[in-house]
């Protein structure tokens, strides 16, 4: 317990009045007194307000929130006393959660409900243990000031921000509504499916080439083919060590699962099942292809708590514990970084091997700090050797693009803020229509 301010107003009164009655000579007793009758009325006003005992809490029923976005938690005091009480409620406070604006003072009648609430926005994804609810209520005689802590437990789930899906669903109907006339553009050498025969051009996959058109055009042809109906997703998700960094203020793996999430819910949406498996140095968790709410609930439930660590990703393991698991030629898009050139040689190394069984694209998320040193003005000599690092550095990385293109691998560099509108972007432009 406390006391109000008003109560340090009413001692402040007295010293007002001592101080006056100083000029005559029972100044004393006015001070005694005084002071007597005031804290004979701070003990009043706390033997007339309630306890503790007094007040019920409960919270409502949502215990989702999402990564990044503003969130309404709502709790309910009911005051089972006889008396009108101003109460302020407060939840468990987290490091991870901002509030932006609270409702959580009110008048509380007696024998009667109130709701409190305030939003709040979480800046790390998890399972967090809310244990109880603080109250602090103003005494009858608005004199004390006592507390309560209730125990309310409950574990909020903060799962990816999905609450973005409608605008991408949204680009899938553009994508599929082509103005009358308009052909389709079908995207050839990704798929399993023959469409047609062409001449050879300098460049070709000579596995494609078919020996018995070529004998009968005496020219060298090849064979076109389409992606497969109804061909199975995956997403390969690293969260090893390139992962881990920071981008904007948030981890690159936060935007890799949203990315992960939208794009599942693009391939159902377009009648295909999409599967996951996340790794690092083994293999995380793994998610068979599939559709509907059910699965998508798997997919939330399966990623919401995934963490980043300091692991280098064994690509290897990764690709044949997915070909073990999913005999179906597959689309596969791996969505992963480097921060050691080593780390890209070794995702090459086995990505012919991956290429074989399925059609692998990798998605990398762009280096932004590199972009920067190398975009920099140069004022003093460390700033000139900063550039040059990060010139060669960022050459490298492009001959690393350029080695999965001469491979025939698809791959592309996005921002962390376009990371889910490039992997849906590439996803459309192979899907059938």
């Amino acid at each position: 317990m406390s006391v109000t301010r008003n109560f340090v107003l009413l001692v402040a009164l007295g010293g007002v009045l001592t101080l006056v009655a100083s000029l005559f000579e029972f100044h004393g007793t006015i001070f005694l007194l005084w002071n007597l009758l005031i804290f004979a009325f701070l003990g009043v006003d706390a033997l007339l307000t309630p306890s503790a005992k007094a007040f019920n809490v409960r919270r409502g029923a949502e215990d989702t929130l999402y990564f990044k976005a503003e969130n309404e938690v709502v709790f309910y005091v009911y005051n089972a006393s006889n008396q009108y009480l101003e109460i302020q409620g407060k939840d468990d406070s987290r490091r991870f959660f901002t509030v932006l604006a609270e409702d959580l003072v009110h008048f509380v009648p007696p024998k009667s409900e109130q709701t409190f609430s305030y939003i709040t926005v979480p800046s790390k994804r998890g399972s967090f243990l809310f244990s109880k609810i603080f109250l602090r209520y103003k005494g009858v005689l608005g004199l004390c000031m006592k507390y309560a802590a209730l125990p309310n437990p409950i574990e909020f789930k903060v799962y990816p921000n999905i609450r973005d899906l409608s605008k991408y669903r949204l680009l899938v109907q553009k994508n599929r509504k082509l103005p009358q006339g308009e052909k389709a553009v079908r995207q050839y050498g990704m798929g399993a499916e023959f469409e047609s025969l062409r001449s050879y051009v300098d460049g070709d996959d000579y596995r494609k080439i078919n020996w018995q058109a070529t004998a009968r055009e005496n020219k060298l042809m090849v064979n076109n083919y389409q992606i497969e109906r109804n061909q199975p997703v995956y997403i390969m998700l690293d969260v090893g060590r390139p992962m881990s960094y920071t981008v904007n203020g948030y981890k690159k793996l936060d935007y890799a699962i949203n990315a992960a999430l939208i794009l599942t819910d693009i391939v159902n949406q377009q009648g295909d099942k999409a599967g996951l498996m996340v790794f690092d140095a083994s293999v995380q968790a793994h998610l068979s292809p599939g559709q509907g709410a059910g699965h998508r609930n798997q997919l939330m439930e399966t990623l919401y708590n995934v963490r980043d660590n300091r692991l280098t990703a064994d690509y290897e393991g990764a690709f044949q514990t997915l070909c073990e698991r999913q005999k179906r030629r597959s689309l596969v898009f791996i969505f992963t970084d480097f921060e050691i050139l080593e780390e890209a040689q070794d995702l090459i190394a086995h990505m012919a091997w991956l290429k074989k069984r399925h059609l692998p694209i990798v998605v990398f998320m762009a280096n932004e700090g590199l972009n920067r040193l190398t975009a920099q003005p140069v004022h003093k000599q460390f700033d000139q050797v900063l550039k040059d690092t990060a010139t060669e550095f960022q050459t490298e990385r492009k001959n690393i693009f350029r080695s999965l293109n001469a491979m025939g691998i698809p791959n592309v560099e996005s921002s962390a803020e376009d990371f889910a509108l490039s992997a849906v972007n590439r996803y459309l432009m192979l899907s059938k229509h």
